[in-house]
């Protein structure tokens, strides 16, 4: 091979070489893909645990295992009264019974008691489902909850209409019937006390949610 040959051969070599490097610098190195996580999605509230279904006079729902329910003194179908009592406290006797005994009488104005109990203990609960057998038009204010498949009103008060019976927190709402008329004869009243409030309303909420009153 002669000498111009020999240099035009050592010219295309060093050329691919410097092509090759070239290449091989302007190529990124791709990254190893990285894990894809889940969002964790943290709960509103306290979720409340042990719920029983439990139903009366109509009414369906879940309730807490620690709350037992009641049956009110009857009352007279012209007035308003009590339907359901769920509490963590012993009821008085003389205002209601156990499910499976008779009711008691009304009293002489056809009236239940004004309250089962004298007073709740600490971190106690009363819950009374009631009628106010007249349709009153559901309220515009408070905190928007679902009951009986609707939307409805929870009005929060401390300590409210409960502190007769010592309660540190009352809770209200108009249970939502007969849609799409925003009307109602159905009440729900909680009474809760103690230092863990968060949790007591959390199982009132759960309560509500899933409660069905039948036509």
């Amino acid at each position: 091979m002669n000498p111009t040959a020999r240099r035009l051969v050592l010219l295309a070599l060093t050329s691919a070489a410097a092509i090759a490097c070239s290449a091989a610098q302007t190529a990124p190195a791709l990254p190893s893909p990285s894990p894809v996580r889940s969002p964790t999605l943290l709960p509103a509230a306290p979720p409340a645990a042990g719920l029983l279904k439990d139903a009366a006079n109509g009414i369906s729902f879940s309730r807490p295992a620690s709350w037992t329910r009641w049956l009110p003194n009857a009352h007279d179908p012209i007035n308003d009264g009590p339907l359901i009592y769920l509490s963590t406290e012993p009821l008085l006797p003389t205002c209601a019974v156990t499910p499976g005994a008779a009711p008691n009488p009304p009293d002489a104005q056809g009236r239940a008691c004004d309250w089962p109990l004298g007073q709740l203990a600490p971190n106690g609960v009363l819950v009374t489902w009631y009628t106010t057998r007249i349709l009153v038009p559901l309220p515009s204010a408070g905190e928007v909850t679902d009951v009986n498949g609707y939307t409805a009103r929870l009005q929060i008060a401390k300590p409210g209409s409960c502190s007769a019976v010592g309660a540190d927190e009352t809770l209200d709402v108009l249970v939502p019937i007969g849609q799409p008329k925003p009307w109602s004869n159905i009440g729900v009243a909680a009474c809760l006390r103690g230092a863990d409030l968060v949790a007591a309303e959390a199982n009132v909420r759960a309560m509500l949610v899933s409660a069905k009153v039948s036509p």
